[in-house]
């Protein structure tokens, strides 16, 4: 279950308690920036940015990535990559080069019965549906999208399960929400109940921090990246700068998806100009690791985040 694989990244294992680390389990590489949302408590929000990954760039990082040792492969990171054309070929790539695990996450709104065929026929091992609107009306005005929205992201995860099923593909259907408070989540604990049949499990998450994101729309989030709500971890040392791996669009290793710092702090290299070996165990990482396992991060860009 998809659980189980979340938990094996956010628990860190001592072989990763150091500055200096094998490379991680796991890794999201953004095939595309471009959001079709634009959601109010996203750190997308933060991030002007948008464009599809070159394709011959994402070739090459692949298979570094698989040669490194890495095993689980998304091809997603803060983009909505139902957006990119060439979705289902970099499933396919993927799995030709050898990844035994390629998930992706999204919103549903562009994951049509088409599109999903297309993945689940590409060799796709996990869809996750995020759930976080309990109403037509409340994705339009915290997503700034059309109500429509909603309605045809319900459908398609529908259209998914059936698909699923009458083709026999091996792919596993999941869901996620954010645990809110009161009213807000009475209401989207009664939607995830209506969708419960669809999907192969569904599971809570906190409100994370994301650097002041969510502050901006009057919710307190958590500390930094504690992982599931049933499963959450100490905001430091913070399992995303030790097990997984975060690639932007234009080939920035990051050190997780939070925050705007993509432009300095959380910038641990650029791929285009190194390798992936070489940029996961840069200066800059094995300082930011350092950091961490001291359980001071007062002085780098993971500030503010692991103090929301």
């Amino acid at each position: 279950m998809i659980s189980e694989r979340i938990d094996a990244i956010t628990a860190i294992s001592a072989k990763y308690l150091r500055p200096e680390i094998p490379a991680p389990r796991s890794c999201k590489i953004e095939i595309t920036a471009t959001c079709n949302y634009h959601c109010t408590f996203c750190v997308k929000s933060l991030r002007a940015d948008s464009g599809h990954m070159d394709r011959a760039l994402y070739s090459r990082l692949i298979r570094e990535l698989h040669a490194a040792g890495v095993e689980e492969l998304g091809v997603f990171y803060i983009g909505e990559s139902f957006t990119c054309k060439w979705l289902p070929e970099a499933i396919a790539e993927a799995k030709e080069v050898g990844f035994p695990y390629v998930f992706l996450t999204t919103n549903g709104s562009a994951a049509n019965p088409d599109r999903v065929q297309a993945c689940f026929d590409a060799g796709l091992d996990s869809l996750k549906f995020s759930i976080n609107f309990d109403t037509p009306e409340q994705l339009r005005s915290v997503a700034q999208v059309s109500s429509w929205y909603w309605h045809r992201a319900i459908q398609n995860m529908k259209a998914a399960r059936e698909i699923r099923d009458a083709g026999k593909y091996r792919c596993g259907l999941y869901a996620s929400s954010i645990a809110f408070d009161g009213a807000q989540g009475e209401r989207m604990r009664a939607l995830v109940e209506e969708i419960r049949p669809f999907v192969d499990e569904h599971y809570w998450l906190p409100l994370y921090g994301m650097s002041g994101a969510s502050k901006a729309v009057g919710w307190k989030p958590q500390p930094g990246n504690p992982g599931r709500l049933d499963a959450m971890r100490d905001p430091l040392p913070c399992w995303a700068v030790f097990t997984e791996a975060h690639i932007t669009h234009d080939g920035k290793l990051a050190a997780c998806c939070f925050g705007d710092g993509l432009d300095g702090g959380l910038v641990m290299a650029d791929l285009k100009e190194c390798s992936f070996a070489a940029a996961w165990n840069s200066a800059a990482f094995q300082a930011l690791r350092a950091a961490h396992l001291a359980r001071d991060v007062s002085q780098t860009a993971c500030a503010e985040c692991a103090a929301a």
